[in-house]
């Protein structure tokens, strides 16, 4: 979840962190044209940025130091300025105002992204009902049926996580792995598809495939280069604004295929349950909970609930599945921390062992129960007391502070354009026009000694331990989820599946190295959707931990 990033209510499942990013120029057409007309309209208060003697645009100077270029920005223009970057003139907001953008409903980041990419057209053609760029219901599935449910959700996350290092990394000494993340890809992927569409429809194959997959055709969406043109937008919502050949229709009717016969006998079940009146225990996954909803939602039949449910997916799958496979890098990059993980997670699991003992007990003497076996197979059963449960993991607060600080030292420096829908004044007076694109200045917000502690350049893992700022915190000192009610509501599922990962490769490995250590740096700050440049090699713990 990034997994399921986004930053506003529009029915835009966002690669967000790879897609933030403007519109070409360049094609003499009447459509072009116009648009770059809108474009141009800029209050003449806000200052343009002089450019680098010999440069046409700012595109190298930021390539060349990015934090430098942007902190000289700041200093000499102030928080708002434009900048001739991306092939985009765009108004760069920083600092304090970054609230402004987010807080202001006449900025569109839905909209944004759709000018540079023709993203909507693409999503949209496969559902067929909430299709109006504002529609609340991706926001209200996730806040109804993901969120609350997390804790039921996590046992069944952690066995399919289990169960795919075990199969694809197991018990090893000095293993390299060049491209780890096809197996975390896998990986998320499996886990995905039972919290989705539940364990039985997760079990098939076709299913896993078309998770991964509709990715890499979304991807083509998106593009890898973050300079978008005109032409890929203009093609974009020619091409898929009908709806007919758009490749996601594949993956769509691999959802109906592999849901209606588990449908059907579900629906058996419970007709057998009212035969004999007893209550039909419910199944526990995000398809069941749409077809429950089927009204309240209003859906029109399998294709378009299977079509919400890939929304879901393309949010999810590969930005969960890229961070994932990051984390792997930082711990190798900062070894020195696993120790301080591992303590961390046996402390947590100890204690919450102690503590059921202990309910027991008292169980035992008030005379509720008689002996020790009537705890099993219940809530206290003992086998359990070590599982890796949602409580277990909210305890671990390095983990929170790890992860947290993840997403702050890898945030790209210019990302989350916003577009506003009407001319909005800012608080100190400029206006950005109707038509024109702001872009949040994260380096201003992540990398600042007042919002984010001494030596913000540096990877500091544990810097929020302690106070109060978990990873699933929305705030003005951190925007990786955006930032007021329009905050990703899919941030506590993609939190909690990645540190989850964290815990399990803690207590499984002892040590990862990264294949050439010069290539590092890279590894650590490669941007969501690229290739990292070298490998991972895995070396096991002698002794399995008490979490496997």
């Amino acid at each position: 979840m990034l997994g399921l990033l986004s930053t506003s209510s529009e029915a835009v499942p966002i690669d967000i962190l790879r897609a933030a990013v403007p519109v070409g120029i360049g094609l003499a057409s009447a459509a072009f044209l116009t648009m770059k007309m809108v474009s141009q309209t800029v209050d003449k208060s806000i200052p343009t940025v002089a450019l680098r003697s010999g440069d046409s645009t700012h595109d190298a100077e930021f390539k060349d130091d990015p934090d430098l270029f942007l902190l000289r920005c700041e200093e000499q223009y102030g928080p708002v300025f434009n900048l001739y970057i991306l092939n985009q003139n765009l108004t760069v907001i920083s600092g304090p105002m970054v609230r402004e953008v987010f807080m202001n409903e006449d900025f569109s980041f839905g909209d944004a992204i759709h000018d540079v990419t023709g993203l909507r057209s693409f999503v949209t053609s496969i559902i067929k009902s909430n299709r109006h760029p504002d529609s609340p219901v991706p926001h209200e599935i996730i806040r109804d049926a993901i969120s609350p449910n997390l804790p039921l959700f996590t046992p069944r996350i952690v066995e399919q996580l289990v169960s795919f290092i075990d199969n694809n990394l197991g018990h090893c000494d000095h293993k390299l792995v060049e491209n780890p993340l096809l197996i975390f890809q896998d990986m998320i992927a499996s886990a995905m598809a039972t919290v989705f569409m539940g364990s039985e429809v997760a079990k098939n194959r076709k299913v896993i495939d078309t998770f991964i997959q509709c990715t890499y055709d979304f991807g083509k969406v998106l593009g890898k280069d973050s300079r978008k043109s005109f032409w890929h937008s203009f093609q974009s919502k020619a091409t898929y604004g009908n709806g007919v050949i758009n490749p996601l229709h594949k993956h769509v009717q691999v959802l109906v295929e592999a849901a209606t016969p588990v449908i059907l006998e579900r629906r058996k079940q419970e007709a057998e349950a009212a035969e004999k009146g007893i209550e039909y225990e419910r199944p526990l996954d995000i398809l069941q909970k749409l077809l429950d909803n089927f009204d309240k939602y209003n859906f029109v039949d399998l294709e378009d609930v299977c079509g919400h449910l890939l929304i879901l997916v393309l949010a999810s799958v590969h930005t969960t599945s890229d961070t994932s496979t990051n984390i792997l890098y930082y711990l190798a990059a900062f070894p020195e921390h696993m120790d301080t993980l591992l303590q961390e997670q046996h402390r947590v699991l100890d204690d919450i062992s102690q503590e059921r003992e202990e309910q027991r007990q008292s169980k035992l003497q008030s005379g509720e129960v008689q002996s020790l076996k009537d705890f099993e197979g219940t809530d206290l059963d003992p086998k359990n007391d070590h599982d890796l449960s949602a409580a277990a993991v909210k305890r671990m607060i390095h983990v929170d502070s790890f992860v947290r600080e993840i997403f702050r030292y890898r945030s790209e420096r210019l990302q989350l354009p916003h577009r506003a829908r009407k001319n909005v004044v800012l608080s100190n007076g400029m206006t950005i026009h109707k038509g024109r694109t702001a872009i949040i200045n994260l380096r201003s917000v992540h990398y600042n000694n007042e919002l984010q502690g001494e030596n913000p350049a540096e990877f500091r893992p544990w810097r929020f331990v302690g106070k109060a700022k978990s990873a699933t915190k929305v705030s003005a000192d951190f925007l990786a989820f955006g930032m007021g009610r329009h905050a990703c509501p899919g941030r506590f599922l993609a939190i909690q599946e990645l540190k989850t990962v964290s815990v399990l490769v803690v207590s499984k490995y002892s040590k990862l190295e990264i294949q050439d250590p010069s290539k590092t740096k890279k590894a650590l700050l490669t941007r969501i959707g690229d290739p990292v440049p070298t490998g991972i090699i895995f070396t096991s713990r002698q002794q399995e931990s008490k979490t496997v």
